[in-house]
């Protein structure tokens, strides 16, 4: 599996490159981060950005096992719900996670940055889930685990539960010379 993170916009590139690392000690995929790709969409009466625009702007895995992830600063926002912490887009092999509603808001600067980090971890995988096909999963320490709230993703560990890993383990597997 190759997955691309893209930060977008103004999403510090220092973190996007701080969770494809966190990441390469979770899961046995290259990651890889790429340059920032900038968007300048509008938002709504909120601010909120549709996670739908902002998916299709992001460059679509041609391969089965290629995909990316978008991460942004921006607010999200997706058809039938208030906000979204990410969302995914499984034809197009793309997902998008926003850091906007994982900031802590407050505490001291180094757990938070921690906290961010470790949020961020958690959302890219479970967009990743989705991309790969994964359905929420009703484990709540399973990174698949639906987030109606941060306490919920706080909760989730970073990484798959036996059952969503049986399923991915089921996934077709990339080949070099493709």
């Amino acid at each position: 599996m190759r997955l691309t993170l893209v930060p977008l916009d103004t999403a510090p590139t220092t973190l996007v490159k701080k969770v494809a690392a966190r990441l390469r000690h979770v899961v046995p995929w290259t990651i890889k981060t790429s340059p920032p790709l900038t968007y300048g969409l509008p938002g709504n009466q909120q601010g909120q950005v549709d996670a739908l625009e902002v998916l299709r702007l992001l460059p679509g895995g041609g391969r089965h096992d290629t995909l990316s992830i978008g991460i942004t600063e921006d607010d999200l926002v997706a058809p039938g719900l208030d906000f979204v912490y990410g969302h995914a887009m499984p034809g197009r092999r793309t997902g998008v996670v926003s850091l906007c509603r994982l900031r802590p808001v407050s505490g001291a600067p180094a757990a938070g940055q921690r906290a961010l980090l470790e949020r961020a971890c958690k959302e890219v995988l479970h967009e990743t889930g989705h991309v790969l096909g994964l359905v929420h999963c009703q484990d709540f320490t399973c990174v698949m685990h639906y987030s109606q709230a941060i306490q919920d993703t706080d909760r989730k560990k970073c990484g798959f539960c036996p059952r969503c890993m049986g399923e991915l383990s089921r996934l077709p597997e990339g080949h070099e010379n493709e």
